[in-house]
């Protein structure tokens, strides 16, 4: 599933690609990824694209009404920026053209993603989807720390969207890995040195993602059809077998907050 690293290169993309351009028309070829009511995409033809950008997984654009289209990208949504000529991939469920023969194509095989298009006064969280805590490359040392005082488990509070946004089972275990903090410690049980580590450790491996595109192991690819590199610089995630970068350790394969769960059992002890 695209996490934030994923989102960001994507809404990156887009607002290069679509800032100033006109909407041409709106083609919805499967209505139930489409969360609203359909009429409402009649009234973008004729206006401008004003930036696109990401809130935790979302990746938005912005119209100069102040209209928002919202993608979810589920675990298998893809969009690109290609021309109206271009072949037409199975399963593309949205084509939005704009002046200049380019087409935004939205498309999700398995449909766990969706198409929302907010009104300019709506806000793009809270009751039509849910909530988002704040983002974690923004947040501070200190709000971050204060988000850790709950007995969770530390993963499953990371993977929380509402407590922290854009975070998911990749980067969770890349960023825990990194910290030296076993996944199923209990977040309050972390001490302030250890919850600073944390911080500095989520920061670090989302800058990397982003600056390699995002991971591809499936179905990623960023609007240019580009697949991600960072899955090359993992430490542990799908890892499980090999070597832990670090020491040497063989690294392990467990569930944890009901997900697949990879961590050094050397670097990452768990506390009794």
């Amino acid at each position: 599933m695209p996490e934030l690293p994923e989102a960001e290169t994507i809404a990156r993309a887009l607002d290069e690609a679509l800032v100033g351009r006109v909407v041409g028309g709106v083609v919805l070829l499967r209505g139930d990824v489409f969360r609203g009511r359909v009429d409402r995409l009649t009234k973008l033809p004729g206006v401008r694209v004003e930036r696109a950008y990401r809130r935790g997984k979302r990746v938005i654009v912005v119209f100069e009404t102040g209209e928002k289209l919202v993608f979810g990208l589920g675990m298998s949504g893809r969009l690109a920026v290609v021309t109206r000529e271009a072949e037409l991939e199975t399963h593309t469920h949205l084509r939005v053209g704009f002046a200049g023969g380019v087409e935004l194509r939205f498309r999700d095989p398995r449909r766990f993603g969706g198409v929302w298009l907010f009104a300019a006064d709506e806000a793009v969280v809270g009751k039509r989807l849910g909530l988002l805590g704040p983002e974690p490359l923004e947040i501070s040392s200190r709000g971050f720390c204060g988000l850790l005082d709950r007995r969770r488990q530390v993963k499953a509070l990371l993977m929380d969207q509402a407590v922290i946004a854009g975070l998911g089972n990749i980067y969770v275990d890349e960023a825990l890995h990194r910290a030296g903090v076993h996944p199923m410690t209990i977040a309050s049980d972390l001490t302030e040195d250890e919850r600073r580590g944390l911080w500095r450790a989520v920061r670090s491996v989302l800058r990397t993602a982003i600056k390699h595109r995002g991971t591809t192991l499936m179905d990623y690819r960023d609007p240019d059809g580009a697949p991600g590199g960072f899955q090359q610089k993992h430490r542990v995630y799908r890892r499980d077998g090999q070597g832990c970068r670090t020491c040497g350790v063989v690294i392990e394969k467990i569930v944890a907050a009901g997900r697949s769960t990879h961590f050094c059992p050397n670097c990452q002890v768990l506390g009794l």
